[in-house]
Formats: C-alpha cells, structure tokens, sequence
C-alpha cells in the first residue's frame, strides 16, 4: 500500500499542477516582455556597405488589453551592424568604419485569446516608427533631389506579427514570434527595396501582472 502512495503520488502532484494551470479561463488586463531576436533587413543593397544584411537585435513590448482579446501594444527594438572589410567608399573612407544603428517603435493591436492552456497564439498588425543613424559620408542612401543627401533619418512603416507562446507558470510565458515590417528613411518610400524593416525572428519571455 505504502508503495502504491509513493508510486502514484507524482502523479497525483502533476495531474493538481496541470488543473491549476489549465483549467482556469482568464484574460489578463496587461503583459510585458521583452526578447532577442535574428534580423534580416530589406535594404537590397545593404551589403555594399556592411557586413551582412542579417544580425542579432533586442527589443522590449507592453500593452494592455483595451477590450475582449484585443491589447494596444508598444514594441521597442534596435540593431547595429558594422562595416565590411574591402576597398573604400566612393568618399574615399575604408568601409570597415561604416557604422548602421536603427531603432525601431512601434504601436498596434495584438489580439490574444483567452487563456485556457499552457499553449496559446496571438497575431497583431500595426504602425512602425523608424530612425538610422550612420557614420558620414559612408552610406548606403544616395545623394537624392539636387545632388544633396537628406538630412531625414526618420520615416514610418508598418508591422505584421504572429507568435505562440508557453505557460511556464500561471503568469510568466515564453514566446516564439515571426515579424514583418516595412519602412521608409532619408526621405526614401517603404517599398521592399530600400525599406529598413524586414523580416524579425523573436523568442522570449513575457510575464501578465493582472
């Protein structure tokens, strides 16, 4: 008998757990999070300048849930690359000291349903504000309008998401996230030629408050 209780106590432990965990149907109020990411941006000819036109990046989000399964969203990210080794820029400067530091914020609806498992999915779409700095004159813009560069460095865009995401414990998650963004800077348009967005492979944690 006492081997019976030691065998299937365990058992009986995981089995409460997973009840607690996935019985209840809740809609938190507000999530948090933050993550690291692989990006791929869509400049066609960003690789005459730097290095490559993937690397890693880091970003933030929080939102709060506005009605039924409906969250407005900020996200926050950046990304840096740096200059490939090779002849000089037609400035005349060696491309290894070109420097690209992009910020990204954006703000949207993310719809998330109601949690009734450990397993769940989201998707949500929004505007995307973007700003570049670079080290002058290396640069991947050409000079537009009369012959002068722009002094633009900002523009705007837009976002797809979608993600699933984990419950480690009632109110923390861990979360997979494919992202799609366009956007325009230096007075250049979105389109996927010369957009700073693209393609943005997340994973992190996310913990729901209330």
């Amino acid at each position: 008998m006492k081997l019976y209780l030691i065998l299937f106590l365990p058992g009986l432990v995981f089995a409460q757990w997973s009840e607690d965990m996935t019985a209840p149907r809740i809609q938190p109020r507000a999530m948090v999070g933050g993550q690291t990411s692989y990006f791929r941006i869509s400049v066609h000819n960003f690789e005459d300048v730097y290095s490559s036109r993937w690397g890693a990046s880091y970003g933030g989000f929080a939102g709060v849930r506005v009605f039924g399964a409906h969250y407005v969203t900020c996200k926050y990210g950046a990304f840096q690359k740096g200059g490939k080794s090779g002849a000089p820029a037609p400035a005349g400067e060696e491309l290894q000291n070109a420097q690209w530091d992009e910020q990204w914020y954006k703000v949207g609806l993310r719809i998330h349903p109601t949690v009734e498992k450990k397993w769940g999915s989201y998707y949500g779409f929004g505007l995307g504000f973007f700003a570049v700095e670079e080290v002058e004159p290396i640069s991947i813009f050409k000079p537009i309008g009369d012959g002068g560069t722009s002094d633009q460095d900002g523009g705007t865009g837009f976002y797809l998401e979608v993600g699933i995401d984990y419950f480690i414990l009632r109110k923390l998650a861990a979360f997979f996230e494919l992202e799609i963004s366009s956007g325009g800077t230096r007075g250049r348009s979105s389109f996927e030629a010369m957009s700073v967005g693209g393609w943005l492979f997340s994973c992190g944690l996310s913990y729901w408050p209330f």
